[in-house]
Order: structure tokens, then C-alpha cells, then sequence
């Protein structure tokens, strides 16, 4: 065995395979390194060389120097790693070649780019060396100017070509539209050392092109780690007139030059918005004033509509008038812009008043036609006021009544608003000088709106508000006007039909039906009145106890096409059994009894379609107990199926079935034991003829059963489920309704939106919700997040029992109830009256000062507005 020194380990041999010879502790120096503690790692190399000596251990300690220099350098101990890197160099000349990279670099630090390519110059320059100076070249050269015209290379030199080629794509697209085929730059290839330049400059070109997401593709596209890299900032800022982080100052000035002070403008508008939601006095109005001179430097054009804007956003925050005015260099001015503005904020706040939108809507009207926007009797007119009407949809019948009245008692106007504006803004408001609430009254918006631009949808909203009103004679007055205004239309006939057989006007409601049938006799809509109309003047010959009309009426509903489909025909013969019964044919009346059950299969269904046809003709109970005698229901016969089976018929002839008392409790366990299997439809109609006579535990059974099929019709038995529900279930039944509104929306399927809108309006219409509707946030907006309607869907679905305890709190499953100052809220048990809802009116009027708990703020002509 031989020894390198005396002191030293001594060297293994190897077999001649040329394998490595491993070093004791080299994986503690390279973990070290790995982790970037390359001081540590040196003096462990340099103990192992002491105590090895061998070639393998001078190379590690060689490699640890390496790490030691280029951290030096990142530190930008530019004189540190020179002197450690020619002292490496001169001790451990043998390992120069593993030094090549790091020399590069110190050469690079020097600052001497000449000295850093000249070695490019020599074709036999070992490749880890060029590959080190070209990484040098690509992330720390800047100048391409300089690597373009540097002497120590060649003319020729592809670097020199590819720098001046990119000099000159510089100039071209920085000084106007440029070609696709000039961005190509075959000089500079894609794999070399400029490469990202060449990115970078198509990035440029398509940055004046305006074309934002192909410049955006570009930066994406450059090294992270090369020298253009440091523009991708600076151009995001340019493109989104925006610094999503701060730039250096040279950025920051590139910036202004290229994009002159709209990004200045950019930034204090986002300083005045970050004031605007601390909602802070001391804190806006420095920022009000620094938005308005940096919008008169960058775009003086826009700086009125900057005002106005500003001026909104400061009304909701019950800025001071004077100091918002002193910021912002005068009033702001009040043309329909303005107005349009106001009203639009105000309907999206968290508490909109729905009268003062409607007058703020009024003044951009009364504006916007003086300034040419739109006629006074064009289309946007009309638009405008049935948008007023949808609003006014939403508040209490009550409190419409007294609406006008209360509003102009405690309402000034919206005189202060014109103070300081040009003579041409306040002609304006001087030229309606007599007060004219009509903007709070539907009925008034709607002929308006009919009146000039005509069309279905407007009727369509007329009509459904009168009827809601309860005014039959209002909702005739209506379709009247629909049928004068498009006779072509077979809707207004259908309602007027219906109205005059409510009333018992058959043979005007027939007069009404045979004028639908002659614009539009195959209309689903018009052949479904027809059956219904006749069904119920069946109903009232049967209990006039006219059989000879009866049995006409009966002629003219079998000879009716849609009276054959499904189970009708079991209909009308229940219609002619109790026809026998008023006749006292027993006989006959027990052959008809039989024939039904045949038609339903089912004796229960039969006794279920006799009892609902005796009920329409008007028989007494001795006339159920003598001809409709008990039955025994046979084992296999369900109760629930016969019941949910009729019910449908029912829909289908437009008569008003119930169940029977006695068979509730059978239904219910039936439902609940998952007997019998039901279509979704059959449970729907199931729970709303239960909800005639009040069976809600019945209705939320059929609920239950209905969203356990989950699919499209989930809307319909949530909203089943709201219906079903005890009263005092305010705030699920809400959200019941609002899911249901939503899957509506995303269903688009207006039926049911409609259904619900018209069961919230029933509850709203309730004079104990005015305050709800008040105080409440968004009332008037019944849209959901997925998680807020998955939430909804799952805490129904997993809500299986019938809510019987009144003191049970429900806690809506996607919202948490907060309390103010910790504390609970205050009981009142007391009814809200029509008093308390004057003195609400009049609170909303009073001057600025210590309001109400519940008043959101005074009403606009109450004290100092800009």
C-alpha cells in the first residue's frame, strides 16, 4: 500500500475500471451547499483535503469555492470573491477547468464586457465556458447597444448580428405601426442568449397595437431569469394602468413617459376608493382633492362626470356638504347624468327607499329629455316608467295606499340639490313647478308605459299588480286596455273570461272564450279555458239542479277533444253520478260509481272524484251517506296513489278538489312510510290540495317526498315546502322562496319564479312585514351563491319532521345571526299598526341630527346636498 503523504489517509486503490473513489463526509459538504451555506461547507472541504489529499478531495474542496464566490457575488462583494477567486485559481491551478463558469462571472462583475466575450471570439472554447458566458450575457447585459458594436468579437459574430438586429426592432416599434414580418428577427435565435429580447420587443409591438392580451402573452413568455425581465412590471403597469407592485423610480418614470399621468389618475382614484371604505372624513377628503387635480392634469375632460361621481359616493356617506364642495373645486353639476347616477346607487345600497328612487328617477327624466336623451314620449320613456313600476312592486299594498299622501307631507323636494348650478340645470327644475306624485302610483306608470309603447310583457305586469290589488274591476279595466291596444292577443280574452266566471257571468265569460277561439283556437291556453268554463258551468247547473243542462253541458264537454286525454273522462262520469244523485236514480248512480273505478283503477280514487264532484254540485252530506256508502279499501290499494292520482285531475278540469277529513291521518302515514310510488307532479298537486284545508303536515310530508327525487324539480317542492310551513317559520320560508326564485332563474323557468314571486308578494302584503320591508337588506333581491342554494337544498332535505315548536330558532344554514354590542335582540310583542307606519313616514323627514334606530338616513331635501 502506498501514502501521498505521511500525515494523510492513505489513497485506496482502485481497479483499472476507472471507478471514483469516495470521500469520507462529502455528502455533509453538498447538503451544505444545497442549503446555501457555503462558508460551513469550505472549511468542512478544506478539513477533509487536509486529512485526504487526494485528487477527489481537492476537487470538492474546489467545487465548495465555487458556491463561496458566487454567493459573495449575489451579495455584491464584487472585490471579496475576486481576490478568493485568483487565490483558488493560483493554489489549485489543476482544477482551473472547474472554475471556468465562476471566472465568467467575476469577469462580469469587473463591469468589462469585453473582457466577458472576448473568450466567444475562440472556437475552441470549452462549452461549460461559453455556456456560462452566454447565461451571463442573458441575465445581467442590458445594453444591447454595447454587445452590438464591442470589439472584442468579430463583425460577423452572431451575437453582434442578433444585438444589432434587436437595436434596430427597437427603434421601429417604438415609432409606429410595424408588420408581422418585421417582428421575426431571424437573427436572434431562440435558443440563444437574447432570446427574451426578442420577446420583449413583439411585446412592445403589440402593447401599441392595443392588443392587451397578446403583449400579456409575450411577457409570459420571456425568462423569468434574463435581463428583459425586469420590464414585465413596468409593461403590466402600462397595460392595466395599474401597479399591481411597486416599481423603481426608472420604472415609475418610464411609466409617466409612455403613458403620460393616467396612471397617476389610476392610482389616486384607487387611494380614494381605499378612503371611501374606511369611511373616515379626515381620510376622503385628501384623497377627494388628489383625485380632482390628477384627473385635470391627465383627462380634463373628464373631470365633471369624476365630480359627480364623487359627489354620489360622498351623499351616502352623509359627507358635509361644504368640505366635499371645497374638495372638490365646486359643485358638481345635476344634468341627467347625475341623476341617473343617483338613482342607480341607491337602488344597489343596502337600504334603498323605494319613493326616493322613484323621484330620483323622475329628475333624470325631467333631464334627460330636456338634453335630447330621449323623447318624452319615446320607447325609453316607457321603459323608464315600468322600471319606476317594478320598484313600487315591492312595497306593501298598505303602505301604497297612503304612500302619495304621507311622501308629499314630509317630502320638500329636491330644491338644495340646484343651488350653485348653471342657469340651463335649474330651467329645468323650474319648469315642473307643480308637484306631480304620479312616479308613485303603478297604475299610472303602467298607462303610461302601455300608452306609449304597447306590448305583452307591460300588460302582462298591469294585469298581475291589478289583480294583486283585488280589484276586479281595476283588472278588468286592464285586459280591456290590452284587448283595445293588441286584439290579437288572446290573453287579455282568457282573463276576462275567468273574471265573468267568478262572478257567475258565464254567458259573458262564453262570449269572452268564443272570441279567444277564434284568434287562436289551438293555443294549450285557449283549449284549457274552454274545458274549465264548461266544467264550471256544469257545476252551476248541477247545483241549480237543472239535470236537462247538465246533460247539454255534459254533450258539449265530451264532444271537447281535450276532455279525452288522461284520466277527464272518469271526470265526467263523477259529473253524471251526481247528476243521478240530484235525479235519486240509485241504481244508476252505482253504475256510474263503478264505471270510475274501473276508469281509476281504484275504488278509493273513485270515492275521491264522487265526493270532489258532489262538492262542485252542491249534495249535501245525507246525499255522500245515502248514495257514496263507505268502502272497504282492498289491502292492496293505496290511499296515496288514489288520492295523488285524482288531485292531478283535478289541475287538469280547473276544479278545486279537497280530501277528505277522514283520510288525513292515512294519507299522512302512507307518505311518510314511503308507500306507493308517486310522479313528481301527483306529490306537487297532492300537497296543494292538502294546503286548501289547511293539512300542512300533510303538505310538508309530500315536500319531503318531492325533494328526495332531487332533479329539475326541486324548485317546485321548495316552494311547496314554504308553503307548508307554520307561520311563525318567517325567515326559512323566506329563504325557501329565495332558493326557489334562484333555481328558477338558472332553470329559466318562469312558472315557478312566478309562483314564488307571487307567494312573497302575499307575505310581504301583510301589514306586519312593513317594517321588514323597511329595515331589511336586500329586499329586493332574491339572489343566491351555489354554496348559499346548496345550503338551502341540503338543511330542507335533511329537515324530514313537521316543525312543531314554536320557540325553536332557526339559523339560516349559509348566514350567521349577528347581534349588535353582543347583546340579544329585544322582544316586542306588540302589533305593528297604520299609526306606527305614519311615524315611521315622518321620521324619514327630519333634519340632520341624532336619528331613529331603524331610519336609514334623512330624505334628500331635508338638509345641505351638493
Amino acid at each position: 500500500m502506498k501514502y501521498n503523504q505521511e500525515t494523510r489517509l492513505p489513497r485506496p486503490s482502485v481497479c483499472d475500471t476507472g471507478a471514483s473513489v469516495p470521500i469520507p463526509q462529502a455528502e455533509e459538504v453538498r447538503d451544505l451547499l444545497a442549503k446555501g451555506k457555503t462558508k460551513p461547507a469550505v472549511e468542512l472541504a478544506k478539513e477533509i483535503h487536509k486529512r485526504c489529499g487526494w485528487p477527489e478531495s481537492e476537487a470538492l474542496l474546489v467545487d465548495a469555492y465555487a458556491a463561496r464566490i458566487r454567493s459573495l457575488l449575489k451579495t455584491g462583494l464584487k472585490e471579496e470573491a475576486k481576490a478568493l477567486f485568483e487565490l483558488v485559481h493560483e493554489r489549485y491551478s489543476a482544477a482551473a477547468a472547474r472554475l471556468a463558469d465562476v471566472g465568467v462571472l467575476v469577469s462580469a462583475a469587473k463591469g468589462n464586457l469585453e473582457e466577458l466575450l472576448r473568450p466567444l471570439s475562440d472556437p475552441a472554447l470549452p462549452q461549460e465556458t461559453r455556456r456560462a458566458i452566454e447565461n451571463v450575457v442573458k441575465g445581467q447585459v442590458c445594453d444591447l447597444s454595447a454587445v452590438a458594436q464591442c470589439a472584442a468579437l468579430p463583425a460577423d459574430h452572431p451575437l453582434r448580428t442578433a444585438a444589432a438586429a434587436l437595436l434596430r426592432a427597437f427603434a421601429t416599434v417604438t415609432i409606429g405601426p410595424v408588420e408581422e414580418s418585421a417582428l421575426v428577427l431571424p437573427e436572434v435565435s431562440h435558443r440563444g442568449p437574447l432570446a427574451s429580447w426578442k420577446t420583449l420587443v413583439r411585446a412592445i409591438a403589440y402593447f401599441y397595437r392595443q392588443d392587451d392580451a397578446a403583449c400579456e402573452h409575450g411577457l409570459r413568455m420571456i425568462d423569468p431569469d434574463s435581463a428583459p425581465a425586469r420590464l414585465i412590471p413596468v409593461l403590466r403597469t402600462m397595460l392595466r394602468m395599474s401597479a399591481a407592485e411597486r416599481l423603481a423610480p426608472a420604472g415609475d418614470s418610464l411609466v409617466d413617459r409612455v403613458c403620460g399621468s393616467a396612471v397617476s389618475l389610476r392610482r389616486a382614484l384607487q387611494a380614494l376608493e381605499s378612503a371611501f371604505e374606511t369611511r373616515v372624513q379626515g381620510k376622503i377628503l385628501p384623497e377627494i382633492q388628489r383625485a380632482i387635480a390628477a384627473c385635470e392634469v391627465a383627462y380634463p375632460e373628464l373631470l365633471e362626470r369624476l365630480r359627480q361621481h364623487i359627489s354620489v359616493r360622498s351623499l351616502h356617506l352623509d359627507l358635509p356638504t361644504r368640505k366635499v364642495r371645497a374638495a372638490l373645486g365646486g359643485a358638481s353639476i345635476k344634468n341627467a347624468y347625475f341623476w341617473r347616477l343617483y338613482a342607480w346607487s341607491e337602488e344597489s345600497s343596502r337600504e334603498p327607499l323605494v319613493p326616493i328612487i322613484c323621484a330620483q328617477w323622475e329628475q333624470f327624466r325631467r333631464h334627460a329629455v330636456a338634453e335630447g336623451w330621449f323623447g318624452e314620449n319615446s320607447q325609453e320613456a316607457a321603459a323608464l316608467y315600468l322600471h319606476m313600476a317594478e320598484l313600487l312592486l315591492e312595497v306593501p299594498v298598505e303602505t301604497l295606499e297612503r304612500l302619495p299622501s304621507n311622501f308629499a307631507a314630509h317630502f320638500s323636494g329636491f330644491q338644495t340639490f340646484y343651488e350653485d348650478q348653471p342657469p340651463v340645470i335649474r330651467a329645468v327644475e323650474a319648469k315642473y313647478k307643480k308637484r306631480d306624485l304620479y312616479f308613485l302610483s303603478p297604475s299610472d306608470l303602467f298607462e303610461r308605459a302601455c300608452r306609449i309603447d304597447p306590448h305583452r310583457e307591460a300588460f302582462e305586469q298591469w294585469l298581475n299588480w291589478a289583480r294583486e290589488e283585488s280589484d276586479w274591476r281595476a283588472a278588468d279595466h286592464v285586459a280591456e286596455r290590452w284587448h283595445q291596444a293588441l286584439p290579437n292577443h288572446s290573453q287579455p280574452l282568457l282573463y276576462l273570461m275567468e273574471s265573468a266566471e267568478k262572478r257567475g257571468a258565464f254567458n259573458k265569460a262564453t262570449a269572452f272564450l268564443e272570441q279567444a277561439q277564434k284568434l287562436d283556437a289551438l293555443n294549450p291556453e285557449v283549449r284549457r279555458a274552454a274545458l274549465r268554463l264548461l266544467v264550471a258551468q256544469t257545476g252551476r247547473h248541477l247545483r241549480q239542479r237543472k239535470p236537462h243542462l247538465v246533460e247539454q253541458d255534459l254533450a258539449a264537454l265530451e264532444a271537447l277533444p281535450q276532455a279525452q286525454v288522461a284520466d277527464r273522462p272518469a271526470f265526467l262520469v263523477a259529473l253524471r253520478w251526481a247528476c243521478e244523485v240530484i235525479r235519486g236514480d240509485a241504481e244508476l248512480a252505482s253504475s256510474f260509481l263503478s264505471q270510475i273505478g274501473r276508469l281509476l283503477g281504484s275504488s278509493a280514487a273513485a270515492i275521491f272524484a264522487c265526493e270532489n264532484a258532489g262538492d262542485l254540485a252542491g249534495l249535501t252530506r245525507a246525499d255522500f251517506d245515502r248514495y257514496l256508502p263507505q268502502v272497504s279499501l282492498d289491502p292492496a290499494d293505496s290511499l296515496i296513489s288514489a288520492t295523488a292520482r285524482v288531485s292531478v285531475l283535478g289541475d287538469d278540469v280547473g276544479a278545486p278538489f279537497t280530501i277528505p277529513t277522514a283520510w288525513h291521518g292515512g294519507l299522512w302515514q302512507e307518505l311518510t312510510n314511503g308507500q306507493g310510488e308517486l310522479a313528481s307532479r301527483q306529490l306537487e298537486m297532492l300537497g296543494k290540495v292538502a294546503l286548501r284545508t289547511n293539512q300542512k303536515e300533510l303538505a310538508y310530508a309530500a315536500s319531503v317526498a318531492g325533494l328526495e327525487m332531487g332533479g329539475d324539480q326541486e324548485a317546485r317542492f321548495l316552494l311547496l315546502r314554504a308553503r307548508a310551513l307554520p307561520e311563525w317559520e318567517i325567515e326559512r320560508r323566506d329563504d325557501c322562496i329565495a332558493a326557489t326564485i334562484e333555481l328558477g332563474r338558472r332553470r329559466r323557468d318562469m312558472s315557478i319564479i312566478n309562483e314564488a314571486m307571487e307567494l312573497w308578494r302575499g307575505r310581504r302584503n301583510a301589514l306586519t312585514n312593513f317594517f321588514d320591508w323597511l329595515g331589511s337588506e336586500n329586499w329586493h333581491d332574491f339572489s343566491m351563491t351555489t354554496e348559499e342554494l346548496n345550503a338551502v337544498l341540503q338543511h330542507e332535505k335533511h329537515s324530514r319532521r313537521f316543525p312543531l315548536d314554536r320557540h325553536a330558532r332557526y339559523r339560516a344554514p349559509f348566514r350567521e345571526t349577528v347581534f349588535l354590542d353582543d347583546a340579544e335582540p329585544e322582544k316586542d310583542d306588540e302589533p305593528f299598526t297604520l299609526d306606527d307606519i305614519d311615524q315611521l313616514v315622518a321620521e324619514m323627514g327630519q333634519p340632520r341630527g341624532k336619528r331613529q334606530k331603524r331610519v336609514r338616513r334623512d330624505l334628500p331635501g331635508q338638509g345641505d346636498l351638493f
